[in-house]
């Protein structure tokens, strides 16, 4: 008896998988988070991202949000290496000359996916994005800032934000 139940269990075992694609189109086994990555700083040329320089945004008083089915739900994946949506960069481990932000955008849907990123209190940009699957990811082709093309498929150089 014990050896018919064993050989059920392994030919359900064997028949449910197979090494086909049949979740094509299934987006419950994509990885969601994709990246918009920009410089942010003033009218002046000052880096608003170096905690070091008055009037920075600073790390822990910046928010990210989606919008998701209507609704704004602020990020937090307390699994994910950046849980608050974000990772701003220091010069030091990108090589470049001024901090950058990478803002994570999490959601399930290809187009006009809404992200907003709250610098503090009182300001607020709105991110909005379009993606491809790509194999079991999701690969940002467009992205826009403030309803200004940031970046395409075609964007070669970091954007910088310059904010007022």
């Amino acid at each position: 008896m014990k050896n018919l139940i064993f050989l059920l269990l392994v030919s359900i075992l064997v028949f449910s998988c197979n090494s086909n694609d049949d979740n094509q189109g299934n987006n419950s086994f994509y990885n969601y988070a994709r990246g918009v990555q920009f410089r942010v700083s003033s009218t002046s040329g000052i880096d608003l991202l170096n905690p070091n320089n008055t009037g920075a945004y600073l790390e822990e008083n910046i928010k990210t949000y989606n919008l998701i089915d209507g609704e704004v739900v602020e990020a937090y994946y307390a699994n994910a290496t950046n849980p608050r949506g974000f990772s701003i960069t220091s010069p030091k481990d990108s090589g470049d000359d001024k901090y950058r932000i990478n803002v994570h955008v999490y959601n399930p849907e290809l187009e006009n996916v809404v992200t907003y990123i709250e610098w503090n209190e009182t300001d607020t940009d709105t991110i909005k994005s379009n993606s491809v699957a790509n194999g079991n990811s999701l690969v940002l082709t467009q992205a826009w800032y403030n309803n200004s093309l940031l970046i395409d498929e075609s964007t070669e150089n970091l954007p910088e934000i310059i904010k007022n």
